[in-house]
């Protein structure tokens, strides 16, 4: 099954565009962004309240981001774009709501899904949330489990999560470090992409 955050163009194509990008050719940069706008959209909106009014904004920023990577040679695996622009959407869609606090923050493992959501993205986000969560249960040490649940599955902030684990907020960053290691040791163990 294709991510809906693939690109049209793939393999040599893809490096030969990425390559014209680190050399400054804006004609390559917009047919990457052409390439990926429609599927991050998607995502976007999927991440978002219903008629979030903030949609295209967020889709933007996160291509622009993408697209400034890529000119400074900071994705060098361009297989794991989909799982990059993935991180890179949940991350912008909950930092978007946690500046916007009167809003409600979208669960991201809510069961219940917008009836206009693609079926098929619909499906690989499942799939893909559950074998994380399972990643996460195995996981042998206690507060790394309860760190990247509270923190990237609940969306909860650094100082709920330092106050609910007892965490120094001065370490916070070093705790998530190591638990993100870990998982990401588990991830490649049963060939998924890295986080990043």
């Amino acid at each position: 099954m294709s991510s809906p955050v693939s690109p049209s163009v793939q393999g040599q194509e893809l490096e030969a565009l990425v390559e014209r990008i680190q050399n400054g050719d804006r004609e390559a940069e917009s047919e990457l962004m052409g390439s990926y706008a429609r599927g991050v959209r998607a995502v976007v909106r999927h991440h978002c309240r219903p008629g979030e009014s903030q949609v295209d904004d967020l889709t933007q920023d996160i291509l622009t981001q993408l697209l400034g990577r890529l000119r400074a040679g900071a994705i060098q695996d361009l297989q794991a774009l989909p799982h990059y622009l993935r991180v890179s959407i949940r991350h912008a869609c909950a930092a978007h709501y946690r500046r916007n606090s009167s809003m409600p923050l979208p669960s991201p493992l809510e069961e219940v899904r917008s009836q206009d959501e693609d079926p098929e993205l619909q499906a690989h986000r499942g799939q893909l949330q559950q074998v994380i969560r399972e990643l996460i249960a195995e996981l042998p040490v206690e507060r790394d489990r309860e760190v990247l649940r509270r923190f990237y599955l609940h969306d909860q902030d650094r100082r709920r999560v330092c106050q609910a684990l007892g965490i120094d907020e001065g370490h916070f960053h070093r705790v998530v470090h190591r638990a993100r290691l870990r998982l990401r040791e588990a991830m490649q163990r049963v060939g998924m992409h890295n986080l990043r």
